[in-house]
This record gives C-alpha cells, sequence and structure tokens, in this order.
C-alpha cells in the first residue's frame, strides 16, 4: 500500500478538536489551553484542576502528573514566561530538572510564540491556585534518574516551531498545526519505537496517525485508510465523536474517553 493520505484530517480534525472544546465566550487563552486538553492528564479524579495528581503508566514505572495552577509553593506561580516556555517546549523545569516525555513537548515544541504568550497569561491569571504538592514517581531508582532524560531530548526534540506549507490551504495548516502541536494527536495515536519516541511528527512519515498500543488499550488509526482508519467517516461524524463521545461508526474509549468529558 502506497503512503496513506491523512492531509484532509489534518484540516477536519484539527478545526473540530476546537470546535469539540472551545466555547464563543472563551478567552484566546483558554480555548487553546482547551485545544491542547491539559485538564485531562493535570486533573486527577475529582481532584482541583490543574493540580496534577493524575496516575499514568509507562513502561518503567508509573508517574504523577504535575500542578500546574499559579501556586507559588507547589505550581508554576514562580515561573517567568521564558521559564514557562522552556518546560512547554523543551521538557525542562523552573528547576532544571528534566521533564518525563509523558509531557508531550516534543508536540508543543511546535506552538508559536503568540500562542504561548496567551496560554501563559490564561495559567496565570485566570487558573485558581492550589496548594498540593507534587507526588514523586514510581519509577525504581537508578532508571528514575532525570540526565539521561537530556540524552533523550538531543536525539528525539525537534524544538522548531510550526512551519506553514505554503502549497496547502491556510485552513489546512490551522488544522496542521493544531493536530501536530497542541492537540498532540500523535502522542496516542503514532507508534513510538526505541526510547519510547513517537516514530513520527507529521505526515511526512507513514506511520503518522496510523494507530498505537498505549495503557493496555489501542488508539485507532486516524489517517483516511477506509478499512482501518476514518475514510469512511465524514466532517459531522468527527465533529460529533469529539463532542459527545460517539457516533453511529465509534464510541470513544480508554483515555480517549477522558478527552471528551473533560
Amino acid at each position: 500500500m502506497g503512503k496513506l493520505k491523512i492531509n484532509s484530517l489534518l484540516l477536519i480534525i484539527g478545526l473540530c478538536s476546537i470546535a469539540a472544546k472551545a466555547d464563543n465566550n472563551f478567552t484566546n487563552g483558554q480555548q487553546l489551553v482547551a485545544a491542547g486538553d491539559c485538564i485531562s492528564c493535570h486533573t486527577a479524579k475529582d481532584g482541583a484542576p490543574f493540580a496534577g495528581g493524575l496516575k499514568m503508566i509507562t513502561p518503567i514505572g508509573a508517574v504523577y502528573s504535575s500542578n500546574i495552577t499559579p501556586d507559588k509553593t507547589f505550581g508554576i506561580g514562580n515561573y517567568s514566561y521564558d521559564d514557562f516556555v522552556k518546560a512547554v517546549r523543551e521538557g525542562v523545569a523552573k528547576d532544571g530538572r528534566n521533564l518525563y516525555p509523558a509531557m508531550p513537548y516534543t508536540s508543543y515544541a511546535k506552538v508559536t510564540d503568540q500562542d504561548m504568550r496567551m496560554i501563559y497569561d490564561y495559567f496565570m491569571t485566570q487558573v485558581k491556585p492550589v496548594k498540593q504538592a507534587n507526588l514523586e514517581s514510581d519509577i525504581p531508582w537508578l532508571i528514575s534518574m532525570r540526565w539521561p532524560l537530556a540524552v533523550w531530548n538531543e536525539i528525539y526534540l525537534d524544538n522548531n516551531i510550526y512551519q506553514a506549507d505554503n502549497s496547502k490551504s491556510e485552513q489546512w495548516n490551522r488544522g496542521a498545526y493544531l493536530v501536530q502541536g497542541l492537540a498532540h494527536c500523535g502522542a496516542c495515536h503514532t507508534s513510538r519505537g526505541i526510547g519510547f519516541a513517537e516514530k513520527a511528527l507529521d505526515q511526512s512519515d507513514q506511520t503518522y496517525l496510523t494507530g498505537a498500543l498505549i495503557d493496555n488499550w489501542y488508539a485507532p488509526d486516524l489517517t483516511e485508510n477506509a478499512i482501518s482508519g476514518l475514510g469512511n467517516w465524514s466532517k459531522q461524524d468527527i465533529i460529533q465523536f469529539l463532542k459527545t463521545g460517539h457516533n453511529d461508526k465509534n464510541a470513544a474509549f480508554g483515555s480517549m474517553s477522558d478527552v471528551i468529558k473533560k
């Protein structure tokens, strides 16, 4: 089979990811945070929004999401804009610790400076600070050391901001920007190789968005493959699925359920 086409899906899924989460009364920063679905990973069950504590299973042990409220003791209240950008785009915290790539900073690296500034302002001015301590990972000592993550970044991190494809429409580029960046669809729907890095970060590689096993469930193919993917889905099918979690073709399950609900 030749290279799978996902061009129109980059447009449709990208635009629908905003439609599914955003409201006309939201500020731009809130819309962007909704598109990035930060709340799903950074909010524990029955926990305060963005206060962290959600357990995430990795092949080497469990990690827990961090408090990203503007609390100055446990959250990011003392982060400057530059500190924030370094964490979100490069996976390096204010204190110099490397973040585990469970945080999809390899995707967020594509976010523009303008959008990053609005996201930062939203967290600092509109999110309620919560005094909740962060939890240590369950990863055993030795393999829990953070310095190898700096090497991982050197090998796998491409921290170039999204560059528009001038051969495509403005709408297509907006969709691609959202899918590859904030929506980080590939973090679940693209298989991983050596070092647990995504095999592809955009449509230039045929493995991009073709499905992957994650947290004991299978994130399905999002390409235009009519058999395994979304080739038979209409734009309305995708809109309905992202807004409600179901349509007449499928229903959300696994981690995607949290994405829809939150």
